[in-house]
């Protein structure tokens, strides 16, 4: 513990509670700044961890929420400190015991977006209302969206606009569950590489380092939850088991996240390796844009096919 006793820790405590209350209000009262306050949450949860210990960040997570609960809505309060409290305790667990930079980066991500599953099963045992649907005025919002750009849909007959905004708002909705683990994740990875430079600029306090980004990989068994997806898919079609097709189709949007970035990694490490001209590296990153479609496309299926080919040959895949 880093401190300068015992009345120093709790007064340390108290500065870093009141940070965990101060960003979630904001999320709660600005909407606008919602996103970047998740982001923030954790890491003065993370410092309590760091700075005193795991039982001085319990005790901050809970009075930031009896703070909140006195100012705010309970169950934006609840489901803020929820997640985002309790993400940043783990992630300081993490960075305290100095596991791994890249196992603790999977491990937060992977934990931020159980926690934003548990939140969505809290809100609907507390209030009986499904969070992933829509709601009529969000539905209207995003009409007036595809309205804007009313362009793009010009070829097509009017009738058949109003099919596809249908479509599209239909598509949206199932989606959601994927949309928000993607979210979650993305939030957490931010906040690790905040937490990192916080600690290593500012506290001067050493982090394992990452590994290269054109080393990075997914494991051969992540095929299985590209499976998973397709025959809760087949499943929920085959014997009209609609919550079984969607969730399959969740499963399968979000590796259709995760896939184009390990696409690129294995592009940006034969960019690395093939000794090639400036002007030609330029050319190949002027076509790569000019062809977004098609690039997109070769990322997603070199990343989807690089855990069972292992293109770069790397010794940690061949396990």
């Amino acid at each position: 513990m880093i401190s300068g006793g015992k009345t120093g820790g709790l007064l340390e405590c108290a500065f870093y509670t009141v940070l965990i209350a101060f960003t979630g209000l904001i999320a709660i009262f600005i909407p606008n700044l919602y996103f970047l306050s998740t982001v923030l949450m954790p890491l003065p949860a993370c410092l309590l961890v760091l700075r005193l210990d795991a039982r001085y960040s319990i005790l901050g997570i809970v009075t930031s929420l009896f703070i909140m609960l006195f100012v705010a809505q309970e169950l934006m309060s609840l489901i803020m400190v929820l997640h985002y409290g309790l993400l940043g305790m783990i992630l300081g667990l993490f960075v305290k015991n100095r596991v791994s930079s890249g196992r603790s980066l999977i491990a937060v991500m992977s934990v931020s977006a159980v926690l934003a599953v548990i939140s969505v099963v809290v809100i609907y045992a507390l209030t009986k209302e499904n969070p992933l649907i829509l709601s009529q005025e969000t539905r209207q919002f995003l009409e007036q969206i595809l309205a804007t750009n009313q362009q793009a849909l010009d070829g097509i007959m009017s009738e058949q606009q109003v099919g596809f905004v249908e479509n599209f708002v239909g598509i949206f909705e199932m989606l959601l569950p994927g949309q928000l683990v993607v979210t979650a994740a993305v939030s957490a990875l931010i906040s690790y590489f905040l937490t990192k430079v916080l600690l290593e600029r500012l506290l001067k306090y050493k982090l394992p380092q990452l590994p290269a980004f054109h080393e990075i990989y997914l494991p051969w068994y992540s095929i299985w939850g590209v499976i998973a997806g397709l025959g809760l898919i087949l499943l929920g079609d085959q014997v009209a088991l609609p919550l079984a097709a969607k969730i399959g189709r969740n499963i399968l949007f979000v590796f259709l996240n995760v896939y184009p970035v390990f696409g690129l990694s294995v592009v940006t490490y034969y960019y690395r390796r093939i000794n090639l001209g400036v002007p030609l590296k330029i050319i190949f990153i002027f076509l790569a844009f000019s062809y977004l479609p098609f690039s997109a496309t070769v990322l997603l299926l070199l990343g989807a096919m690089d855990p069972l080919i292992n293109f770069r040959r790397l010794p940690a895949l061949k396990e």
